[in-house]
């Protein structure tokens, strides 16, 4: 207890020795705010999905890679715009049985964590709700599967496990992960590139001790691992967690017996990132890292453990002293519960890599015996690049190397912080001190806090630093130097990228990438100067939002403001030019009446007579909710001042007479009976008019009638006998 109190003392003289402090939001031109931020970069986001785990530069088609929970994304490498989605999702049978066994649901989807490319391939692993599956994608089209694999040893089973992966360029995968569901197989393994598949040996912790690991890469014959871990070699003074770099040989042919299938070129090494004193103080637990290799060095931040006062310290290491560790004495422990000691083996062979037709590396018994260096791996500098202010931990970091017009390969930090902040730190040339420069505000206000930095990358094509959180993916531009309006801000901000053009009067990038050029103005290399006058600038617009009209009264208006921070002015600077800084639109608006028209002319110049005016509901006219007029919009009233309507005078009336009669109809009697018969007439010759007299009389006349009977056919009486001639031959 006393040790820790003393170490945590020690932690804060030493942060307020060096005289770090927060950079003040309101008066420090070196914050960034949200808005401003935004205004400048390009961002994505796919509703519904999060945990934008992984990207991943593919320059040869000009895209970026995205891995994210149930889904894979290509965004274009300018201004992010989606190319593609590949929905990979877990199958409903395996969420189930994740759930069954423990785990909370937001845990058992398909977590992205493995994103490598291989020429036209795209080798693509994720968690699957704990059973960890991979596949070969097409890289121009992810959709398109061309081989499922499984993600044992490859992948993490947790979406809370840290891992890493690497392709090497000559396709082999390494790996770092865990290889079950508890997460108590840690393994370093390769895979895949025509070799056999090998790991670190299984459940022994002087290989690996509980890793959370940061991240890999490839140097000549080896891949690098970065890692943080348990420090077994301590384990009889107490627990403390330690920082490694691991190492192996790309084209390691694996021993016999005990060591089948296991490697036997693995080594590691504690990273020694500590202010140099009689007693040291020591950043213990890495946890971020960016590998330079044109230069051969190896930045890494690294912070105070999790139960201690927050700190943190950014140390880098050349390649040179890595090997140099990699090639001195080993930490042995000879047997359990006995001390760690040095031990140098003479003529030892392990951690070389074997030749070709060499057969079986020589020193085998040496690979399963040791795996600790003795010596910490120091870095190129007596103290730290940078210490950060007090409580505050550091997590990952990108660098790029800025040609100035005094140095070439100035050394440009971004680091981000467990809050959710990216902060832009230039190294000094001459004296390696680290100089804050600008401080970033990433996320908006409303999920501030809880937002998470997941992947930070920097890319020289584009000048632009890649950012993957829980919430989506920015593209940010490493230079910000036109917000500096004057020759004197622009210069005294001391930011690599940036210094004062004659012939455009403004602060720029060096003009056509030459830092050389004459009308290009930079001063000599120092941190920021914060106690010059410093003019102010507007900041950008906020997001519209509601806001009230009235007091009390529910009308709303959509209002938007500024600041004069961009930067604030300091020191006796200038304050921002003219304009507002608010600006009120959209406000609820209920509807006015407008005057009434004059009275239309009455509906007749005589008698009874109307006439009307009008009104709209337009002064002014409701708008953004607001009410609708009350009333009516027309009135009429009658017109008292017409004087009587003449009588009119007509034509005379005429009588109406009758037309002639029509023909009578057929009888309606029977064979041999009585009935009637009817005639017509019309009041038409002509019809009664203007009044006159309708015809006198019937228009209908009826009369009797008879029908005649129908005659009778009878025979008449005899004729008398008349006389015939007959023979014998006639027949009567």
């Amino acid at each position: 207890m006393a040790a820790f109190l003393c170490s945590a003392w020690l932690l804060l003289l030493l942060l307020s020795a060096r005289g770090l402090h927060a950079a003040d939001a309101d008066s420090d031109f070196r914050y960034i705010p949200h808005e401003d931020l935004l205004a400048s970069s390009d961002s994505f986001d796919e509703p519904g999905v999060s945990a934008y785990s992984v990207i991943q530069f593919d320059l040869a088609r000009n895209q970026l890679l995205v891995g994210a929970k149930d889904s894979l994304f290509r965004l274009s490498l300018r201004g992010l715009s989606a190319l593609e989605r590949a929905r990979w999702e877990a199958p409903v049978n395996k969420t189930i049985l994740c759930q069954d066994k423990g785990q909370r649901e937001q845990d058992c989807h398909n977590f992205v964590k493995v994103l490598q490319i291989n020429g036209k391939k795209v080798f693509t692993c994720g968690t699957h709700a704990y059973s960890p599956l991979c596949s070969w994608r097409e890289a121009d089209n992810l959709n398109k599967v061309l081989e499922t694999v499984s993600g044992t040893a490859r992948c993490p089973y947790s979406p809370q496990a840290n891992s890493t992966a690497l392709m090497t360029r000559d396709g082999r995968f390494f790996a770092a992960t865990t290889t079950d569901f508890s997460g108590a197989d840690p393994v370093i393994s390769r895979s895949m590139g025509g070799l056999e598949t090998l790991r670190t040996s299984q459940y022994n912790s002087k290989w690996l001790s509980e890793p959370d690991f940061v991240g890999a890469f490839e140097n000549d014959e080896f891949v690098y691992f970065l890692f943080r871990e348990s420090a077994v070699e301590y384990i009889n003074c107490g627990k403390i967690i330690y920082s490694r770099i691991a190492r192996v040989c790309k084209n390691d042919t694996s021993g016999q017996l005990m060591l089948k299938d296991n490697w036997t070129t693995f080594l590691k090494a504690r990273l020694n990132c500590s202010v140099p004193g009689q007693y040291p103080f020591y950043y213990n637990e890495i946890q971020g890292f960016s590998y330079d290799e044109p230069q051969g060095l190896v930045y890494a931040t690294f912070t105070t453990p999790e139960n201690s006062i927050a700190g943190s310290a950014i140390c880098a290491f050349n390649m040179s002293a890595i090997s140099t560790a990699f090639s001195g004495a080993y930490k042995h422990q000879a047997h359990p519960g006995a001390s760690w000691e040095r031990h140098s083996p003479t003529h030892s062979s392990h951690g070389k890599c074997p030749t070709p037709g060499g057969g079986l590396p020589r020193g085998l018994v040496d690979s399963s015996k040791y795996q600790l260096m003795d010596e910490a791996v120091k870095p190129f500098t007596l103290h730290p690049l940078h210490v950060s202010q007090p409580l505050e931990r550091l997590t990952k970091i990108a660098i790029t190397l800025v040609d100035t017009k005094l140095h070439k390969s100035v050394i440009v930090m971004f680091v981000a912080t467990s809050e959710g902040k990216i902060k832009k730190l230039g190294v000094l040339p001459r004296t390696m001190n680290t100089c804050l420069l600008e401080v970033w505000e990433p996320f908006s206000p409303k999920v501030r806090g809880t937002a998470k930095i997941m992947d930070l990358k920097y890319l020289k094509e584009t000048d632009s630093l890649y950012v993957a959180s829980s919430e989506g993916v920015l593209r940010v531009p490493a230079q910000r130097c036109a917000r500096f309006p004057s020759r004197q801000a622009c210069l005294n901000a001391h930011d690599p990228h940036c210094g004062w053009n004659e012939l455009k009067l403004s602060c720029t990038t060096a003009p056509n990438k030459d830092p050389l050029a004459l009308h290009w103005e930079q001063s000599a290399p120092r941190c920021p100067v914060l106690t010059d006058p410093v003019d102010g600038s507007w900041g950008s617009w906020s997001a519209w939002s509601s806001c009230a009209y009235k007091q009390g009264s529910g009308d709303q208006c959509q209002c938007r403001i500024r600041q004069c921070n961009n930067p604030a002015p300091q020191h006796g600077g200038k304050d921002c030019g003219a304009g507002p800084n608010i600006e009120v639109t959209n406000c609820t608006q209920h509807g006015g009446w407008t005057a009434w028209s004059q009275w239309s002319a009455c509906s007749q110049t005589c008698g009874v007579a109307v006439k009307s005016r009008r009104r709209t509901c337009g002064n002014p006219a409701p708008a953004f909710g607001g009410r609708v007029c009350v009333g009516q919009d027309h009135n009429e009233m009658y017109c008292s001042a017409n004087p009587p309507c003449p009588a009119k005078q007509g034509p005379p009336p005429r009588d109406g007479h009758w037309s002639e009669w029509s023909s009578w109809t057929g009888c309606s009697a029977a064979d041999c009976g009585t009935g009637l018969r009817t005639r017509r007439r019309k009041c038409d010759s002509p019809s009664p008019q203007n009044g006159g007299q309708e015809c006198p009389g019937c228009a209908e006349q009826s009369e009797l009638c008879s029908a005649s009977c129908a005659e009778v056919r009878k025979f008449s009486t005899w004729t008398p006998w008349l006389a015939i001639s007959a023979n014998s031959s006639s027949k009567l």
